[in-house]
């Protein structure tokens, strides 16, 4: 089986990762290629290179605010969905993957403009009329569905064609390179004692990440006696710089003295490592590859409500689950935590337990591969059925 895994985003993230992952784990069981955007994409594509996983990066464009970005979208869709047909011809595909999301859908249309079957993976809660109108015209077309989360699945509801194959397929951590037990050296620019209480994130630095609820938060601990260090690992896009003052004004008006913006990092396991309580603040999640990888690493986590993270952080055993926006419950469950450094091994050890169960690389190429196999049987037999009803009616 050859498969295309297109995404129109080249930031690495989650569904990049995820990417990577299930392609190299596939790899007796399915020949995977990436196309990716050439903007943005250098770490996605060193990844590639150092797992091995083959890529392709094409001019493909994405929508952003920017009117300028908007109208290079719209004039050069046609042109991008065209060069992807050329390429699911020439590698002779068998089956299209189209990752990213409800707004990418340039890979769906191409699938089926080349005549081959594609599944489109849905990792959605949240999204913009635009995109629910966009969404609603192409979705006709996917001959499966992979949600990233069952959150996510419950938010498209009755949006997805009946009739054709659907899974739920959470993202994948590797727990045996998120490992605790491999023991890391400290990261030479993190500005904290060893000895401090360290609570901390990795998130691209963005509205949907709820990053004011995490600062506000560090606030009441302050004024409950606590005062970690809180540290925010993650880039700060362009398009973002506007928000990111808002929180550096933020956290100069709440006379905050220990939040630390560290920039990106090609390994955070040495940063997770130190964390004492790993902090979500998410406004909208699905399969949250970060939440995950700090469980592998046998963080306790102290999550807002968002994606499927409820289903496996449980209160008092893994972690702490609070309402997204509410800081005062945020600040009120990483006290708890930080003040019981008893209840904060086994709820680490507990997460490592969980994520090891659910979201081991292994375990989700086989869902994934599994699902492909559908995917081909149903097109094959939906194909097969057309051509009788074909010679019956001539």
């Amino acid at each position: 089986m050859y498969v295309v895994n297109v995404i129109e985003e080249g930031k690495l993230g989650g569904p990049q990762v995820r990417m990577v992952r299930v392609a190299e784990a596939l790899d007796e069981r399915a020949q995977t290629l990436i196309v990716m955007p050439r903007a943005n994409s250098g770490p996605f594509r060193e990844m590639c290179e150092s797992r091995g996983v083959p890529y392709r990066a094409l001019p493909l464009t994405r929508i952003t605010k920017d009117w300028r970005a908007a109208l290079g979208y719209l004039l050069f869709s046609p042109i991008e969905v065209i060069r992807l047909v050329r390429v699911i011809r020439r590698e002779r595909i068998d089956l299209v993957h189209a990752s990213g999301g409800s707004w990418q859908y340039k890979g769906v249309v191409a699938a089926r403009l080349a005549g081959v079957p594609v599944v489109w993976h849905l990792n959605d809660t949240a999204m913009p009329g635009w995109v629910h109108g966009l969404f609603r015209m192409v979705r006709p077309l996917a001959c499966g569905v992979i949600f990233a989360s069952h959150r996510s699945q419950e938010y498209y509801g009755g949006g997805i064609r009946t009739g054709r194959p659907q899974a739920v397929v959470p993202a994948t951590v590797d727990s045996a390179q998120f490992d605790p037990d491999q023991g890391y050296p400290n990261d030479p620019d993190l500005p904290v004692a060893d000895s401090t209480p360290v609570i901390g994130t990795v998130a691209n630095v963005s509205p949907i990440k709820g990053l004011e609820t995490l600062i506000r938060s560090a606030a009441c601990l302050r004024d409950r006696g606590e005062e970690p260090h809180v540290v925010i690992v993650g880039p700060v896009f362009d398009r973002q710089r506007a928000y990111y003052r808002r929180l550096l004004a933020l956290v100069r008006e709440l006379e905050l003295e220990r939040v630390y913006f560290v920039g990106a990092r090609a390994d955070v396991r040495p940063l997770l490592a130190r964390f004492d309580v790993y902090v979500c603040s998410s406004q909208a999640e699905s399969s949250p590859v970060s939440v995950w990888e700090a469980m592998a690493m046998a963080r306790p986590v102290v999550s807002t409500d968002v994606g499927d993270v409820p289903r496996h952080i449980v209160d008092g055993d893994s972690g702490f689950v609070v309402p997204v926006g509410d800081h005062e419950a945020l600040a009120g469950r990483v006290a708890t935590l930080l003040d019981d450094e008893p209840l904060r091994r086994r709820c680490g050890e507990c997460a490592r337990a969980i994520a090891v169960e659910n979201f081991s690389v292994d375990k989700v190429a086989k869902a994934t591969g599994d699902f492909y196999e559908q995917v081909l049987d149903d097109w094959r037999r939906r194909r097969g059925n057309g051509a009788r009803r074909k010679r019956e009616l001539g």
